[in-house]
């Protein structure tokens, strides 16, 4: 609201200068309303568009001049406009790629995660079961460790049991740590979204307002529309908080897995130290 009304601001004073040609600061500040500093650095923002100057004489007031815009330049004027419209019109269809591309990743991922979580939480029972079976055959190693000469070969299969345990929970582990590095890489393009959203929505704002300026100073449509660009944009402006929140989410049910997984595995390494 406060840019809106900012713009509208330098409107005025756009209109200003153009009808008067010529006005000090300290007038322009009077008729508008605001103070001089913040009218001269509305004054830098048409200086910089080519409109108008700001010019402090021996004697006197700054004055804001109107600059004499020749058919060429205004022909010029619109050609760079046009060529800024095409480019965030490219910029904005290409965060709509990148939103697209990142929002069917994070949903093929939720669609893989339920069948990933129920594979892990069957492995896992499989494991409890395995688990259970050295609990039960433990009395009869310990029986065999004190009547026979079958030792090491009763401690090598216990042994070997644990060893085959270890290694599943690890190849778990590997699958939610991939998971977890998708999330990883998530986070940091939906940053790099929010970021180009507000690149973008700066470019637009500024084209908006050069294209008002213009229309101010020559009194006559300069440019095409900028309707193209806001409906391409404004489609996926607010998609990067929707996708956060999907990548969030998703990410809490893969950390639950992994402590589930965590927790079997120092159940385990506890069997292997008492064995």
């Amino acid at each position: 609201m406060a840019d809106m009304l900012i713009e509208t601001q330098i409107d005025q004073l756009a209109k200003l200068v153009s009808q008067k040609k010529k006005i000090t600061l300290a007038e322009a500040s009077a008729i508008l309303k605001a103070s001089e500093s913040q009218v001269e650095e509305w004054v830098r923002i048409l200086e910089n568009s080519g409109y108008v100057e700001l010019i402090y004489p021996a004697l006197g007031e700054p004055q804001i001049v109107l600059k004499n815009i020749e058919p060429a330049d205004v022909i010029k004027k619109k050609k760079e406009l046009e060529q800024k419209k095409e480019y965030v019109e490219d910029k904005s269809k290409e965060f709509q790629q990148k939103v697209n591309k990142i929002e069917n990743d994070i949903d093929l991922r939720n669609e893989e995660f339920p069948k990933l979580e129920k594979s892990l939480k069957n492995k896992l029972k499989e494991l409890d079961d395995s688990l259970k079976t050295v609990d039960k055959l433990e009395p009869q190693r310990q029986k065999i460790i004190k009547e026979s000469e079958e030792v090491k070969t009763a401690a090598d299969a216990a042994s070997k049991d644990i060893n085959d345990i270890k290694n599943d929970i690890l190849q778990m582990e590997s699958r939610i740590n991939d998971h977890l590095n998708a999330m990883q890489n998530h986070d940091e393009n939906i940053q790099g979204l929010n970021k180009s959203k507000m690149e973008i929505e700066k470019e637009i704002a500024e084209l908006e307002r050069d294209t008002r300026l213009l229309k101010i100073i020559v009194k006559k449509p300069v440019v095409s529309p900028l309707l193209n660009i806001k409906n391409i944009f404004a489609r996926h402006k607010e998609k990067p908080e929707e996708l956060n929140k999907k990548r969030k989410a998703l990410h809490k049910r893969v950390m639950k897995l992994k402590d589930t997984i965590k927790k079997k595995k120092d159940e385990v390494e506890l069997k292997g130290v008492s064995n």
